[in-house]
């Protein structure tokens, strides 16, 4: 089946102005975030790039980008293709930020797309290949909001202020998440000029959240996408009833690997529907949300502290450091998880598999 590559391949010729921005444009631009522009696209909101200068001074200055074992390989390939392309060459690029900071707990980048008829773009980055990265990701299973929920609500605000015209949010993974609490938590003022949020197999939310005032004002944008065997996307969806009014794409990945979309199917300029979610995707959101009902913030907050002890433990600062000395690493993570209590090993046991699956398969899949 095709993919976004292919859809670049078929429809990269074909303008906005001939056919309207669509459900996969904007998982285009969403993918885009992921890459490192700093010093390429300016900071300042009021300066611009093209796209396809962006993304020629990247390639030359990272011509072998190492992206990590929990990001796709093939989203420089991805960006060079969109560089290419007469629908993406000439977006503006403008209002790039990167923030990691070990200390607060924060893995935080964004940047802005200005389509030719006006609209603006906010694209945020999901979770990276780092560490704090993931933990900020877990903090929000006790913690609302955490640093980067913050940082994108600020960043939809200075983007309101400073430009004009219709305004979309989108992410990938936990950039979804920081959408959806940006566009949440805007004022009202802003949310009247939203006309799209997007939510790409992003964490979901406590049901406190989803009865706020602000919330309820932006719910009719919400635009979640999660594929078949979603794993990340119904992280801390605490509703029943979590895929109504969701749309479940068809992959081509296996397991966790769907988290990736550049797996995800699409025909045209619209992902292919699967007709629900997995077994293992039910599965796996009822044991992970079933153990986060069971207990309080607190104990949350010390099974998190606990499940990131042990992967520092090993020593390093990204997922691709550990996976490449995991012969030295492991004995020490194993060491750090005796005395945690048998319950909480039970399900730390399983994320921990489910970190190791995915770098693993990442690693096989780039070397094929």
């Amino acid at each position: 089946m095709a993919s976004i590559l292919d859809y670049l391949d078929w429809r990269g010729d074909i303008t906005f102005a001939e056919r309207p921005f669509n459900e996969v444009d904007n998982l285009l631009l969403a993918e885009l975030s992921y890459l490192d522009f700093g010093g390429i696209v300016p900071a300042d909101f009021a300066a611009a790039v093209p796209l396809s200068d962006a993304v020629a001074a990247f390639t030359k200055r990272t011509p072998h980008a190492d992206m990590g074992v929990l990001v796709p390989d093939k989203i420089p390939g991805l960006a060079q293709k969109m560089a290419a392309s007469a629908r993406f060459r000439d977006v503006l690029l403008s209002g790039y930020v990167c923030k990691l900071d070990e200390q607060t707990e924060t893995q935080f980048a964004a940047l802005c797309a200005a389509l030719p008829d006006g609209t603006v773009y906010a694209a945020f980055r999901g979770t990276d290949d780092t560490i704090v990265g993931w933990k900020e990701d877990f903090a929000m299973a006790f913690r609302r909001p955490v640093a980067a929920q913050e940082s994108a609500a600020r960043y939809l605000a200075d983007i309101a202020g400073l430009r004009d015209g219709p305004l979309m949010v989108g992410g990938h993974s936990k950039g979804g998440n920081l959408a959806v609490y940006a566009a949440a938590n805007a004022p009202a003022a802003v949310q009247e000029r939203l006309i799209a949020v997007f939510c790409h197999d992003g964490p979901g939310f406590d049901a406190d959240f989803f009865d706020t005032p602000g919330y309820a004002r932006v719910a009719p944008l919400v635009d979640k996408s999660v594929p078949e065997s979603s794993i990340v996307g119904m992280l801390f969806e605490m509703r029943e009833h979590v895929e109504d009014g969701y749309t479940i794409v068809s992959s081509d990945g296996a397991s966790i690997m769907q988290h990736f979309a550049l797996n995800w199917q699409v025909e045209r300029g619209e992902f292919v529907h699967a007709g629900g979610l997995s077994a293992s995707s039910r599965y796996l959101a009822r044991t992970i949300n079933g153990w986060m009902a069971k207990f309080d913030d607190e104990h949350r907050r010390r099974f998190i502290e606990n499940l990131f002890a042990v992967l520092e433990a090993g020593g390093y600062d990204t997922f691709g450091e550990l996976t490449s000395h995991w012969t030295q690493s492991l004995p020490v993570m194993l060491a750090a998880v005796r005395g945690i209590d048998a319950e909480d090993r039970d399900v730390m046991a399983d994320v921990l598999k489910g970190f190791a699956a995915t770098a693993a398969t990442s690693v096989i899949a780039t070397k094929q």
